[in-house]
């Protein structure tokens, strides 16, 4: 075999490429095998076929590397199903609860979107990256730094910041906040001379500042504190303005007091943290006045937003502007390509503006604080975003982030006119509203007033038209159900929830985080608008119903307005309560359960009602969202008339319950009455084992003697004897031995009567559920058989009579209530073992 190292120049080159290529080539293979497993499951989910197989790599994971080698083919398919499917379960719950893990019959689908072109040459190049890598050091940092100074003077002339590398430069690197902690280390070195020798204590004397507004996200200015080890009283925040302009705006005078302020405190003003386009609502700071307070008192400027997205669409005869000092640039996000780095621009002060004696020092900055490109790690972070910039080209970017500003300003205009609803987010054209997006691309404009035209972020909320500022905390109740039902009615859109603390939850809409194949089209804004209106009635209708609904609670002593709802935007909540309620035993239990059987029974009718459930732990019903032409006073009256019906369902229960005990507790003494009249009858020789067989062999007992049963009327509230049913083979409603109708049997009277009550006198109503009405209709007798058996009983033991053992109460179930069914067995002594009419075991049904 030929030694590479003796292989010719071109030959060299040839091995050179072909590695490049075979990368290139079975990357590109990976990731189309990971798009065509995820159509594969989508397809099988929606013929509705299932995924039985898919997601079992979630549950197989073994603790320890397995001892055999496994084949590329067998890796990606375990990657494939890791990809394709979601873990929907715990690894600890599969071993703890058997239940779950039928869910893996039926895995959750997951989200896997489709790339375009550029999005998978951004793929590969994250492999290639990892082949540069194994270039020889020389040759890998002069790779590394030619990508990185391809990218930094592409985007400088791109965005408009400057013309050359030697005015601005840029780092590149994959944790957003990355760049603006290198930032502060850089600040931090450079205004405290002693910080690389002392650290912390250099910073002891004059503690350093950073400026943020109070609608920024605290979030960040707290992770660059947790990164540069400074405490958090080093954070100072900025009001927003309260008079004039926006109030998501950073108030520019207050800031130059609190900077002077903190001079005089001896602190060190570091670092302020403006906004292009807040996170939330998109409102553009005043950058020129802060830019001049910066520059007066000697503190660095950090700008970022999404509107900085804007620059790209300026004219390149336009003259470079130096916005801040710095900016943030998530050119992924803007693009619509996933793992792109984030760039972070700065401008480093030109050798004519430091001292001669410091120019070593200063020359070394940036390298300590990380803002040259770390050509030793051998990490080719600006691979990926090289690729894309010369894929996308000029114009590809401009027409990205067009299509994407235009979908913002389509949007607002589309709820601009809506009634009760107070757009948040900045107004595209300016304050005027004069400009459109074709009015400036491509146009010579100055940047400062692009930034001020566009809209990147469209922020809107359901009020009324009276409330200024923060809303209260049911109309955040009341936009947050917004956001679900829009979510829910129109997946087209992304839109997300958010809280502003100046106005509470709000619904956003940013396209410009979207990527340009899930950008909605001018059809699906118009179907959104029309949803939105129509959310928007329900949502008006009963805010205005609100207060009648309250006041028809007050005025009903058996309804109980319920207070503590906790995320619940619907009319309200009430609680039955019935009259004298204290005085039941367990009478929170009891008005529990009642409400509950209430609501099963109201879901029935209505599914707008719900069961809901206090601090208290005490149950409720819980109204839905209503529309303008409901009746509220008739809804309450449903509520009472079903409640009055299961509280008499209840109670009838409850009688029936106790009349059935007596039943039992009256057949119980009958036949214990009947069995000792019986053993005297017969005598004591026929219960002897041995003469009692050779006594029943010369004297047979009387087939027509014996014991007989016992059945309950629950009508008549009689316990009667049996020898009809046996007689007759079937349960007869007795006649009270009276002629019937011609031709039909007159049933005689039962030989034993014993009254122990009557439920016939008891109001009973069930009229307005058809499945209560059902159940009527299925049981139209109320006569219940008591079945009874005896056991052998020998004549050395003294027969006791049997206690009767209480009817259980009936359980809460899904259906309605109706007559309870019983099966109930009472054992009476006495009789024989023998198999005919006098062994009775009566089995019988309300």
């Amino acid at each position: 075999m030929t030694d590479p190292g003796y292989m010719p120049n071109n030959l060299k080159l040839e091995a050179r490429r072909s590695v490049v290529s075979d990368v290139e080539f079975q990357a590109s293979q990976v990731i189309e095998r990971l798009e065509e497993a995820a159509e594969r499951a989508a397809e099988r989910a929606v013929e509705g076929s299932g995924n039985s197989s898919g997601g079992l790599s979630w549950k197989s994971s073994s603790l320890v590397l397995a001892l055999p080698s496994k084949t590329n083919a067998e890796i990606f398919r375990v990657l494939e199903d890791l990809i394709t499917f979601e873990d929907s379960t715990s690894f600890a719950s599969w071993n703890e609860d058997v239940t779950t893990q039928t869910e893996v019959e039926n895995p959750t689908l997951a989200s896997v979107p489709a790339l375009d072109a550029v999005s998978k040459l951004s793929a590969v190049s994250h492999g290639v990256a990892s082949l540069a890598c194994t270039l020889d050091r020389a040759h890998s940092q002069q790779l590394n730094a030619r990508l990185a100074s391809d990218c930094s003077r592409w985007l400088s002339h791109l965005f408009r910041i400057a013309e050359t590398t030697a005015e601005c430069s840029a780092i590149f690197h994959e944790d957003p906040l990355d760049g603006i902690v290198r930032i502060g280390k850089y600040l931090l070195h450079k205004r405290y001379p002693k910080y690389e020798e002392d650290g912390f204590e250099a910073l002891a004397a004059e503690r350093p500042v950073i400026y943020s507004s109070v609608s920024s996200p605290l979030s960040v200015v707290q992770h660059l504190c947790r990164q540069l080890g400074l405490p958090l009283r080093c954070i100072q925040p900025v009001p927003c303005n309260t008079m004039f302009g926006s109030h998501q705006r950073m108030d520019v005078a207050e800031l130059e007091r609190l900077i002077e302020q903190d001079k005089n405190s001896h602190k060190i003003p570091l670092m302020v943290l403006a906004d292009a386009g807040t996170v939330i609502a998109g409102h553009v700071d005043n950058l020129a006045r802060i830019q001049e307070v910066c520059e007066k008192h000697d503190v660095w400027m950090h700008l970022r937003g999404h509107n900085l997205a804007a620059l790209v669409l300026t004219h390149p005869t336009v003259k470079p502007t130096k916005l801040a000092d710095s900016l943030s640039l998530p050119l992924g996000n803007w693009l619509g390509i996933p793992s792109l780095p984030i760039a972070t621009m700065f401008y480093l002060p030109s050798p004519s503006d430091t001292e001669s004696i410091d120019s070593p020092r200063n020359t070394t900055l940036p390298i300590i604080a990380g803002l040259v490109n770390d050509l030793a790690t051998r990490r080719f972070v600006s691979l990926p975003l090289w690729t894309t910039l010369q894929a996308l080209g000029r114009d590809g970017i401009q027409t990205r982030i067009t299509r994407a500003l235009e979908s913002s300003e389509m949007m607002w205009k589309a709820l601009a006119n809506l009634p009760s609803l107070r757009l948040v987010s900045q107004q595209p054209g300016g304050e005027s509203g004069s400009y459109t997006i074709l009015d400036v691309v491509g146009k010579q404009i100055n940047p400062l007033l692009l930034l001020e035209v566009v809209a990147s972020t469209v922020t809107f909320q359901f009020t009324n038209c009276t409330e200024k500022g923060r809303v209260s905390s049911y109309y955040d109740k009341l936009n947050t159900w917004l956001a679900h039902i829009l979510q829910q009615e129109c997946p087209q859109l992304v839109i997300d929830m958010c809280e502003l603390e100046s106005h509470g939850i709000v619904l956003r809409y940013c396209p410009l985080e979207l990527s340009p194949d899930y950008l909605p089209t001018k059809e699906d804004i118009e179907q959104f608008t029309v949803s939105l209106e129509q959310q928007i009635e329900v949502l008006t209708a009963t805010v205005q119903l609100k207060d009648v609904f309250q006041q028809s609670v007050s005025r009903n002593t058996n309804l109980q307005l319920v207070q503590d709802m906790a995320d619940w935007a619907g009319l309200g909540g009430v609680r039955y309560l019935p009259d004298n309620w204290e005085l039941l035993p367990n009478s929170r239990e009891e008005l529990n359960r009642l409400n509950m059987q209430l609501v099963e029974r109201l879901q029935n009718t209505d599914q707008a009602f719900s069961l809901g459930e206090d601090s208290e732990s005490m149950a409720y019903v819980r109204f839905g969202m209503v529309t303008a032409g409901s009746d509220v006073e008739e809804l309450l009256e449903m509520v009472l008339s079903v409640g009055k019906e299961v509280e008499e369902s209840s109670r009838f229960l409850e009688t029936m319950t106790q009349v059935v005990k007596k039943g039992i507790e009256a057949a119980t003494l009958d036949l214990q009455k009947e069995n000792d009249e019986r053993l005297w009858q017969e005598g004591l020789l026929r219960q002897v084992p041995v003469v009692g067989s050779f006594v029943n062999w010369w004297s047979p007992r009387n087939k027509e003697g014996g014991i007989r049963g016992r059945s309950l009327n629950l009508n008549a509230g009689i316990v009667e004897s049996t020898e009809n049913i046996y007689r007759y083979h079937m349960q007869l409603q007795g006649s009270g031995g009276t002629s019937g109708a011609q031709g039909t049997r007159v049933t005689p009277t039962p030989m034993v009567q014993t009254p122990v009550g009557t439920v016939s006198g008891s109001q009973h109503s069930r009229s307005s559920s058809q499945a209560s009405q059902g159940s009527l209709s299925s049981h139209p007798q109320t006569v219940a058989a008591l079945p009874i058996s005896s056991p052998i009983i020998s004549p050395q033991i003294t027969p006791q009579p049997i206690s009767p053992q209480p009817i259980p109460p009936q359980p809460t179930s899904n259906t309605p209530i109706s007559e309870p069914s019983l099966n109930t067995t009472i054992n009476s002594p006495g009789l024989s073992s023998i198999s005919d009419e006098k062994d009775v075991n009566e089995s019988a049904s309300v």
